[in-house]
């Protein structure tokens, strides 16, 4: 009889608990219906986050002049990327940097370079190597220039003046230069006029030796909309030596006007010169006078 009396027990819950549970889908359509922010909650989807990024064309727009590090690059590439993207060992040394440290040439930039090692041949020539072989491919704002071997003198004495930055890269750069060199690429980037208003520097300095050294950096608008910018950079500099009878003085000049044909492109027309008159330089020809005996 008990067990007749439970059966009958199960089977009057059974209906029981089905009809809680339709009720309870009913009071929740109800709620929803009433609700519309829980409707939201329940047909909720995913956000996407969209990300736009544009580099700007000119690349010395992007740098600040203030910091030792550069956003992006087109060394190694000719591609604007950040120095993390070059597949290559990149440095790059900046204005800043070369003012704080007094990198006055190229030859101190190279000296002060991660893998660049010098040899000194004389006061006037030293020889570059990285990676064990000779460092002889220099390039001005990308465009290669070719350097002997056997007179290796000119783009290292550089004045350092007139470049925005150097960039360093290691090892061969076959997209700049064809075939390249496995040793190393030293491209020299000069200022451009990028001010559109009137500015410019005088620095002025005197050291030892008798070191002096005279810059001025002008740059000016020459239309009113300032599309059309000009940028003057001259320097002297005179400086004896402990070593007798030596000295040397050198004069550079640079000139370069930038015009904005459209809103993305810029024509850019540059010229430089120096002289470096050294005066008795260690390893040339040993002076001489010829005297009559009596």
């Amino acid at each position: 009889m008990s067990l007749d009396h439970r059966e009958t027990g199960v089977g009057y819950r059974a209906p029981g608990i089905r009809k809680t549970f339709s009720m309870s889908l009913l009071a929740l359509a109800v709620h929803t219906l009433l609700n519309p922010a829980l409707a939201a909650d329940l047909t909720e989807t995913q956000d996407v986050m969209v990300v736009n990024a544009n580099a700007d064309s000119n690349t010395n727009a992007t740098q600040d002049k203030t910091d030792y590090q550069v956003k992006t690059t087109r060394a190694g590439t000719k591609l604007q990327l950040t120095p993390r993207d070059v597949p290559q060992s990149v440095s790059v040394i900046t204005q800043q940097r070369m003012q704080d440290q007094q990198l006055q040439t190229v030859n101190d930039v190279l000296n002060n370079t991660t893998g660049i090692t010098s040899n000194l041949i004389d006061s006037e020539r030293t020889y570059y190597f990285s990676r064990g072989f000779t460092l002889s491919n220099f390039t001005f704002d990308g465009i290669p220039t070719s350097v002997g071997d056997a007179w290796n003198y000119g783009d290292a004495a550089s004045d350092t003046a007139i470049y925005d930055r150097i960039e360093i890269v290691r090892g061969a750069t076959g997209l700049m230069t064809g075939a390249g060199s496995p040793a190393a690429s030293v491209n020299m980037v000069r200022k451009h006029a990028d001010s559109k208003e009137f500015t410019g520097t005088l620095n002025a300095s005197y050291g030892s030796w008798n070191k002096q050294r005279y810059v001025a950096d002008i740059s000016t608008p020459l239309n009113a909309s300032g599309s059309v910018r000009g940028r003057v950079v001259a320097g002297y500099q005179n400086q004896d030596s402990w070593l007798d009878r030596y000295s040397k003085n050198t004069k550079f000049f640079y000139g370069a006007v930038d015009a904005d044909i459209t809103d993305n492109t810029t024509v850019s027309l540059g010229y430089d010169y120096q002289d470096a008159d050294p005066e008795s330089p260690p390893g040339a020809a040993i002076r001489y006078s010829t005297a009559t005996a009596h």
